[in-house]
């Protein structure tokens, strides 16, 4: 064979591997991608979903001693008493995203109500989450509403008012900013058009970001989530075709069977691979440029060794970029505010923590810190004023812990900390870091104090999340104490509950 012939079939093969090897690289690329949208999602709807639990969990609080406030009065026409409406005020003032609480008559007509527009007549009989709470159901969440009082987009939880024999005399209702739920989160998007939705197990929407009011009534229970996700399982990402806007995204999802809720993150198609084929387009160009080069140098082969030089360079840069998006995923996982790992990275470090601490036959102790005052700071001197505060109080919790210690930021204005040690040096410790935090907290002199709730793990209940619901409890009660104040979790005096539940079964 000539030796032209050669040459050309040889450049020939070179460019068919080259071909194939750019199409298996941008494949590659492609499919470490969709990993990463697949991890944001599922991370998104966790925070999401912890969040829900929360703020559904401090309202459902505040309904307890609305109820509680009626049986102590007798009726609920005794709780108009100026009294009883104080109380009542202070009720809401600790539920997280709340905008007015309210006492409702069988009839539905409002009987008193603190909050937005408290002083204006209202009848609500005909709202389906009232008429669910009438019919016994234990806890209500409503889909997204335009209230009746300033038309503002809100959602309720409602809960049934008993007498002393048992019987529903009426329901305790809390308005929600629907904001509360998503905002926040879909800010959490690291420049991508992402959608957070917060439905109903019956297809209605609760809360939606972006769009709420374009899509406020609608309902998505003939769409993918509903008729085909669910049926199989309870989580799950998946490539989602929305009936509400008709846009397709990689969407991960929660089910919350205890509040009949599902948690929805979705990132849309177009976003979450726009770097991808931005990449992809310079990649091949650049891949095209090169084997141009590559036929010409063959023709000139002093300048081959320069060209695979380019082609390596190139190679560490797309190593190096892939290393920093893997370091920016992790960084997306710490609070932005503060710094601290936000709730999903600090229950995995706290898991570890209790595994170490097992193994070396010590204990951990939980200080969940809640700060008293802080929405206030932010009705007064605006957001700027309270990322401020956090901001400080995250330094303070610095300073006045440990190298080894852990800590975090649940949301909100809610912190925790893990502490190791060995009994009874770890509960002296966790009592001293609080006193500490709580002195220091109100020497800040910005409008707030906070209460710490101290819990402490023991060899009876190994459960992280029980723990911290023993502190989270005990937290509660240092607010009932009257604020500004630490309390600590006594296993003896306070037995785990679910513990316990677990045992008998």
């Amino acid at each position: 064979m000539p030796r032209h012939l050669r040459s050309l079939l040889a450049a020939a093969l070179a460019l068919a591997v080259v071909v194939v090897m750019t199409g298996h690289l941008v494949w590659q690329d492609r499919q470490r991608t969709a990993e990463r949208m697949e991890a944001i999602a599922a991370d998104m709807a966790k925070v999401v979903e912890a969040h829900v639990l929360h703020t559904t969990k401090g309202a459902d609080i505040a309904l307890r001693q609305a109820a509680a406030l009626v049986d102590e009065a007798g009726s609920l026409k005794a709780v108009q008493s100026p009294a009883y409406w104080h109380r009542l005020r202070d009720a809401l003032a600790n539920v997280d995203g709340g905008e007015t609480l309210w006492l409702i008559d069988a009839k539905g007509n409002g009987v008193v109500g603190t909050g937005r527009q408290m002083d204006q007549p209202l009848n609500v009989a005909d709202r389906p989450y009232f008429q669910a709470a009438m019919a016994g159901a234990d806890l209500v969440v409503s889909p997204a509403l335009r209230s009746r009082l300033d038309n503002r987009i809100i959602f309720t939880i409602s809960r049934p008012i008993r007498d002393w024999s048992g019987d529903i005399i009426g329901v305790a209702s809390a308005g929600m900013k629907t904001e509360w739920l998503v905002n926040f989160y879909a800010m959490m998007s690291f420049g991508l058009d992402t959608t957070v939705t917060v439905f109903r197990t019956d297809g209605e929407i609760v809360a939606r970001q972006p769009d709420l009011a374009k899509h406020l009534g609608k309902n998505n229970r003939t769409g993918q989530l509903f008729q085909e996700q669910l049926p199989r399982s309870a989580v799950g990402v998946y490539w989602s075709q929305s009936v509400l806007d008709g846009k397709e995204r990689l969407a991960a999802y929660r089910l919350i069977p205890d509040l009949n809720l599902i948690v929805y993150a979705g990132i849309e198609g177009e976003s979450a691979f726009a770097a991808w084929r931005t990449r992809s387009l310079w990649f091949v160009g650049e891949v095209a440029l090169t084997v141009t080069l590559v036929l010409l140098l063959l023709l000139w082969g002093a300048r081959m060794i320069r060209n695979e030089h380019r082609v390596q360079l190139r190679v560490l840069e797309a190593e190096s970029t892939a290393v920093q998006l893997t370091a920016e995923l992790h960084q997306a996982r710490r609070d932005p505010l503060t710094g601290l790992p936000a709730r999903a990275l600090f229950l995995e470090l706290a898991e570890a923590m209790r595994q170490s601490a097992g193994n070396r036959g010590s204990a951990l102790a939980f200080l969940y810190i809640d700060l008293d005052g802080f929405k206030g700071v932010n009705d007064r001197q605006g957001h700027h004023e309270g990322d401020k505060v956090l901001a400080m109080v995250a330094e303070i919790m610095r300073r006045t812990t440990r190298d080894g210690d852990l800590l975090g930021r649940l949301g909100g204005d809610e912190f925790v900390i893990c502490l190791s040690g060995h009994d009874p040096d770890v509960r002296m410790v966790a009592t001293s870091v609080a006193a500490r935090i709580v002195k220091e907290v109100r020497n800040l002199e910005m409008g707030v104090g906070c209460s710490i709730g101290i819990a402490l793990t023991s060899s009876d209940c190994g459960d992280l999340p029980c723990t911290l619901r023993q502190a989270d409890a005990a937290m509660y009660r240092a607010k009932q104490m009257g604020k500004g104040a630490w309390h600590i979790h006594e296993p003896t005096h306070e037995p785990c509950l679910s513990c316990d539940d677990r045992a008998v079964a």
